[in-house]
């Protein structure tokens, strides 16, 4: 009995694999309704495409119910599982999948079934095909956990690396304040750790994004992800979200990328591309990775920037410190020299800084300080150089200006603060002498601070004597 039930079913196993389109069709119909996320691993993500893998597999189902059969299952078998380590990447369940495959050995038990109803050896027939089909299934569900099980594997991996490159990266950054050191330490641990192949940062500079390093990228490459390249060359697919300040987007194109903004406190410090020509699709734990390595870019920019800041400015009055002045008067000395144009030095000097000191506190004698700056600041232009050069001393360079442009603006000065006195806003009335000189052939910038400071000598003489009554104080 079990030889001729084997032999029917041999037949069955070839007629049944030559006719699998209805059972494939009905088939697909249950596994969508049952396991509608394996959709998503259909090319297109189509039903079509879902029917004909159906039909696909039935028919090996079918052929395999031979006892002879001589399909490569273990061949199928490594198929599966690499597979389901793609459909884990896609995020479709493994209890879809099971699902399915489950869909598929009733699809054909119940086929067979039809078949052999009512035959005298239709019992055993089923009970061969169930353990026959019942095998490759129970193989074919393994390897499919397999492939689940290198995903989470290669994913805990990844973390583990992420991790470290975060490590790293915020270990690096947390030493270096040169921009473009910040910007290649980032670029090369996040290149490492997603496997990609370039990458390009831009660092803020006033309104626009200047190019601060590239990895990988042949010159001009890196403009294909700039604001004027975008439309044509790649897309927005999708945007990171989370805790991260950095906005991180996934981009397609030419490249597979993707694209941060450097953000911290709420400002744009400048932007990030990694990326690859090789077709790769991205997770959204990388996104998190580049926002988290993003973030902390935008950390060390920013104290870059603070750095560089502190350096150059005075900490009480946020102008330029002494060496910075001096820079900036030494490169307008060159420039007057080289283009003959014309250049103007006012120094000035908070008279009373000591008597308030001394009456009334260095708090206030900061505060008067700072009322003397804020006042300069306003009164000048944005191309003129106003430097703290000493306790009470202070410095105006003024390019392309000659000494009757720096006493308006003196004047101004004078007016604003005798306002600020008249009127009580200011924390204690402010007096300032000034000397005023301008650029002639020949002189460098210590001749200049010369000149200027004799005539603020000359200045402070002639205010100190005419200063007679309370009235006459920041006139």
């Amino acid at each position: 009995m079990t030889e001729r039930a084997s032999e029917l079913l041999s037949q069955l196993a070839d007629r049944l694999s030559g006719d699998a389109e209805e059972s494939g069709l009905v088939a697909a119909e249950s596994v969508r309704a049952l396991a509608p996320e394996i959709l998503k691993s259909q090319k297109g993500g189509t039903v079509d495409e879902l029917v004909r893998t159906s039909v696909r597999f039935l028919a090996l189902l079918f052929r395999s119910l031979r006892d002879d059969s001589q399909i490569p299952w273990p061949e199928y078998y490594g198929i599966a599982r690499e597979s389901s380590r793609r459909y884990a990447e896609m995020g479709i369940p493994l209890e879809a999948l099971m699902e399915g495959l489950a869909v598929f050995r009733r699809s054909v038990v119940a086929r067979v079934g039809e078949e052999v109803a009512g035959s005298p050896v239709g019992e055993e027939v089923l009970r061969l095909t169930q353990g026959r089909v019942g095998d490759v299934i129970e193989h074919l569900n393994s390897n499919f956990i397999l492939g689940y099980l290198d995903y989470t594997e290669a994913r805990h991996r990844a973390r583990q690396s992420e991790l470290h490159g975060l490590y790293h990266i915020a270990s690096a950054l947390g030493r270096s304040l040169d921009v473009s050191e910040i910007a290649e330490v980032g670029l090369r641990e996040t290149l490492q750790v997603l496997r990609l192949q370039a990458g390009a940062v831009w660092v803020r500079e006033g309104a626009r994004l200047k190019l601060a390093k590239t990895l990988g990228m042949q010159p001009g490459e890196e403009e294909e992800f700039t604001e004027s390249g975008r439309s044509r060359l790649v897309k927005v697919v999708e945007i990171a979200s989370g805790a991260a300040e950095s906005r991180v987007d996934r981009i397609t194109g030419e490249w597979s990328a993707i694209r941060a903004e450097l953000r911290t406190k709420g400002v744009l410090l400048g932007a990030m591309t990694v990326a690859t020509r090789l077709p790769r699709t991205f997770e959204s734990s990388d996104l998190e990775f580049v926002a988290a390595v993003a973030d902390q870019i935008a950390v060390a920019l920013d104290r870059a920037r603070q750095h560089t800041r502190e350096a150059r400015t005075d900490y009480l009055t946020g102008l330029a410190n002494r060496p910075e002045f001096e820079r900036a008067i030494d490169r307008a000395v060159a420039a007057a020299q080289r283009h003959k144009r014309r250049l103007a030095l006012m120094m000035i000097d908070l008279d009373n800084l000591k008597s308030i000191n001394d009456s009334q506190g260095h708090h206030v004698g900061d505060e008067a300080i700072r009322v003397l700056a804020q006042e300069l600041q306003r009164a000048v232009r944005a191309t003129d150089t106003c430097g703290r050069l000493g306790g009470d001393e202070f410095g105006v360079a003024m390019p392309d200006a000659d000494e009757r442009h720096a006493s308006d603006v003196a004047t101004r000065v004078r007016q604003s603060l005798a306002e600020l006195n008249r009127t009580g806003r200011s924390p204690v009335p402010v007096q300032f002498s000034i000397g005023i000189t301008s650029w002639r052939t020949g002189m460098d910038w210590q001749a200049m601070y010369q000149v200027a400071d004799k005539a603020l000598y000359i200045d402070k003489r002639r205010r100190h004597a005419g200063r007679n009554a309370v009235g006459d104080v920041g006139s």
